[in-house]
């Protein structure tokens, strides 16, 4: 059965998945402050009045962060490792979860949607 809330969905995954999800999750909601959370495509996102924040991800081997827009050269020497293709971050489990990454980009996105007129 699908998931309907972000919390059913951090519920089916593994459980050596589950604390690493619900960090982030727990990253994403600090720095998207009054967000709206729901499951859209099937996995976790965060919408703000003005478009989407961030969608997230699990997936066998990493944690997949979408769209992660191109920024400025100090927001893209911070995230370009972890970039996977132009507007996808890709964060392995086999590594320490990059929560300042991630913090970084839902801050970005959250300042990028406030500017919109």
């Amino acid at each position: 059965m699908a998931a309907k809330t972000i919390g059913d969905y951090i519920a089916g995954l593994p459980d050596g998945v589950q604390a690493v999800f619900g960090a982030v999750c727990e990253v994403i909601r600090h720095n998207a402050p009054g967000a709206t959370e729901a499951i859209k495509y099937g996995m976790p996102s965060w919408h703000a009045p003005k478009g989407p924040v961030i969608y997230a991800g699990a997936w066998k081997n990493h944690i997949g962060l979408y769209p992660v827009y191109v920024g400025d050269a100090d927001f893209e020497a911070l995230v370009g490792p972890y970039r996977d293709k132009k507007d996808t971050v890709r964060l392995v489990y086999s590594r320490p979860m990059p929560m300042d990454v991630i913090a970084a980009i839902v801050a970005a996105r959250w300042i990028e949607l406030e500017r919109q007129a």
